[in-house]
């Protein structure tokens, strides 16, 4: 089932990004009607986690990282609708 993930950190986003990706996490997918749709910032998609895996993982990489899982919100990716954004500036 995918879910989407959506938290907050007060620092190494760079970092824990990349960690989540190795775990199959994506901060793009493809969309229907634009090409690509990007996720805000902060939120994250994987095709075949429970919300409840994507928090426990999310609080492993920031301990591995050791830094706060401020806030987490981890929901299936169903009946959503979107603005499909543009890639983040580097």
């Amino acid at each position: 089932m995918a879910i989407i993930i959506t938290y907050d950190i007060l620092s190494k986003h760079v970092e824990f990004k990349k960690e989540m990706f190795q775990l199959g996490y994506k901060d793009q997918i493809p969309g229907e009607n634009c090409k690509i749709i990007y996720f805000p910032n902060t939120t994250l998609y994987h095709a075949t986690r429970e919300a409840e895996t994507a928090r426990d993982e999310a609080k492993i990489v920031c301990k591995k990282l050791n830094i706060q899982l401020e806030r987490c919100v981890a929901t299936i990716w169903k009946d959503w609708a979107a603005v499909c954004g543009e890639p983040f500036k580097q």
